[in-house]
């Protein structure tokens, strides 16, 4: 049986544009569409996913955040890319915290990352044995800059410091994603800086520079202005 994913974007021609191009690299996809929010929450009502891809920006009082706010014992651990034209680290952090499991920000080269990752976020699932609202745990974010991915953790790190006061929680991984050598080697005098964050990997495949970092939310404390970029 193929792959059911549920494309929740107000632009008919963006949801007809990514729905031929997952098409050419997954034949047996089916694809559902929604042209808001209120509708996507109405079919997941109704239908069980293998992927939701989600627009942050949406119509008539329900953006990308407010959907996942109201959805979340609705989509259970379904897989959700949450893809965006604005590329807001504080907008990244808060969409994981809310359970997104990849973050790309639109450009020239968005339908060739949509076609890798979608692939790569079913075959996670197939490996594991998901259905429809199965998923293991994963974050991506494809910022692009190094100054952008310290901000971006600088967001994600007050968010689960929020969220973990009390809790115990044993923190989260992340994969950022650099396409510039330079950007890449300019994040890695920063990251090794900053409090509570352990790289576990560092790697180049495919042409693109990927850190994996532990983010500990137990360990770290707020950064201050030393990690000013521009």
């Amino acid at each position: 049986m193929g792959k059911r994913i549920l494309i929740i974007d107000d632009d008919p021609a963006y949801r007809e544009m990514v729905g031929i191009a997952l098409k050419e690299s997954i034949p047996d996809i089916e694809i559902h569409e929604a042209r808001d929010g209120h509708l996507g929450e109405k079919m997941l009502r109704q239908t069980a996913y293998d992927l939701i891809m989600l627009d942050y920006k949406l119509p008539f009082g329900m953006d990308g955040l407010r959907f996942l706010e109201k959805t979340e014992g609705l989509r259970l651990s379904t897989p959700l890319l949450m893809v965006t034209g604005e590329g807001s680290e504080n907008v990244a952090a808060r969409a994981f915290r809310l359970g997104v499991t990849d973050y790309l920000v639109k450009n020239n080269n968005l339908l060739n990352q949509l076609q890798s990752v979608v692939q790569e976020i079913l075959a996670e699932g197939t490996r594991h044995g998901n259905g429809p609202g199965e998923q293991g745990t994963r974050r991506r974010a494809s910022l692009n800059t190094a100054s952008s991915s310290v901000e971006f953790i600088r967001n994600y790190q007050e968010e689960m410091q929020t969220e973990a006061a009390g809790v115990g929680q044993m923190g989260d991984a992340v994969m950022i994603e650099f396409e510039n050598a330079d950007e890449f080697n300019r994040f890695s005098s920063y990251v090794k800086r900053i409090d509570g964050v352990r790289i576990q990997d560092v790697r180049v495949l495919g042409g693109k520079f990927i850190f994996l970092l532990s983010l500990l939310p137990t360990r770290f404390e707020k950064m201050g202005k030393v990690f000013t970029t521009g």
